[in-house]
């Protein structure tokens, strides 16, 4: 990866606050698969805006992340 990627990358907290949600949702939507994620070598989360820009068309389209095995996964 190149040093000037790095920074498009956003942590949980940012990328929470960039889609309005909080971190406790997006940690747990990411852990379903249904957000894609990075994770850093020391395991921390990263995510890339473009993603989540893509999630949230999904949601607004209709996608469930309520887990009852009719949910879109959204993959990078």
């Amino acid at each position: 990866m190149l040093d000037e990627d790095v920074s498009s990358f956003l942590n949980v907290g940012e990328a929470a606050a960039y889609v309005g949600v909080s971190a406790a949702s997006l940690r747990k939507w990411s852990n379903q698969g249904f957000v894609p994620v990075y994770r850093t070598p020391g395991g921390q989360r990263r995510f890339v805006p473009g993603d989540l820009d893509e999630f949230m068309r999904g949601m607004r389209q209709g996608a469930n992340v309520n887990g009852n095995g009719h949910d879109r996964v959204v993959r990078a």
